[in-house]
């Protein structure tokens, strides 16, 4: 399926996103700053055309540590040019070597290990090549009230594949599989569901309002990372997201039975010091995002963008369903 779009008018702009690894930038930010001593190793790296993990694997054999003293704070994407965090378990020494696609710009001691989902935020640089259209209108709305907070394609897999995986395993009674693979299967499915909430929050024109019985984040609206408990929300806003998940109760019982608890997240992103710059036919686009929201579905609100690295649209994002 296809989630809906808020802003009326993006079908009308078109253009390649991703044409090379410079058209998509994005640089990480830490919410402080390495004391300066410690045992763990930060170390700011850029990638290029390598997946993070493939850069934490590296880094392990370069640095003679097991793979899980090394350590991230966020997935970024193989098919960008990526500026991020890295922290190794390494009492003594800094030689590192990672070859020509990763280059370190800075190193620094701290205290302890970096933490999954330790981040300030993403700041992006994207240049959209073979546009057509005028995406003015639709960038001023963007500024004006964000976008749908989506889980994107990396979440799900280009055509949906991680969901029907994920929904396989779990009718097979979720036999052993490796946690990497379990924790991409989980994720999916939570992903899933908290895009169908919106969804249905879009389309009735209310992702951006505070609904009674609103479990709000900073004044937010929020919508429910299915786990074990109670929904935070209440009223019309619970009503909403208990009608949204309905037909996948299948799925929600799954992810309560592994042990997930209930979370929260914003259902609109709103992208910090929007900037733009057309050059003929050419878009660059500037703009910062808090953590575990996706660049490419802020992009989605200004056009059909056809994503040159995955030979896929970029904007819109199907999902097997169950």
């Amino acid at each position: 399926m296809e989630w809906p779009r808020a802003h009326a008018g993006a079908s009308n702009v078109t253009g390649v996103l991703r044409s090379t690894c410079d058209d998509f930038r994005v640089t990480e930010s830490l919410p402080f700053e390495p004391v300066g001593e410690g045992e763990h190793l930060y170390i700011f790296a850029e990638k290029r055309g390598v997946t993070t993990n493939a850069v934490q694997k590296m880094l392990a054999r370069s640095c003679q540590v097991p793979a899980r003293d090394v350590s991230y704070a966020g997935m970024k994407d193989r098919h960008a040019v990526a500026r991020q965090w890295f922290s190794v378990r390494l009492p003594r020494g800094e030689e590192i070597d990672l070859g020509q696609d990763v280059r370190i710009l800075r190193c620094a001691r701290h205290r302890r290990k970096l933490r999954r989902g330790e981040l300030e935020g993403n700041h992006f640089r994207i240049r959209i090549r073979a546009l057509a259209g005028n995406p003015e209108t639709s960038l001023a709305q963007l500024r004006a009230t964000g976008a749908p907070n989506y889980f994107g394609e990396q979440r799900f897999g280009a055509t949906g594949g991680n969901v029907a995986a994920a929904i396989e395993w779990m009718r097979a009674g979720k036999p052993g599989i490796p946690p990497f693979l379990r924790s991409v299967y989980l994720s999916s499915l939570r992903s899933f569901l908290f895009n169908e909430v919106l969804a249905k929050r879009v389309t009735d024109g209310t992702w951006r309002c505070l609904m009674d019985g609103e479990a709000d984040l900073d004044g937010l609206p929020t919508g429910p990372l299915w786990g074990r408990g109670r929904l935070q929300s209440t009223g019309a806003a619970r009503g909403l997201e208990e009608c949204a998940i309905r037909s996948h109760h299948e799925i929600a019982l799954a992810l309560e039975h592994v042990g997930l608890r209930q979370q929260r997240r914003a259902l609109a992103a709103i992208p910090k010091n929007l900037s733009w710059r057309l050059d003929d036919d050419a878009l660059t686009v500037e703009f910062s995002l808090g953590p575990g929201a996706y660049a490419t579905m802020v992009l989605r609100e200004v056009g059909e963008f056809h994503d040159a690295a995955r030979g896929a649209k970029a904007a819109p994002v199907g999902a097997a369903s169950a």
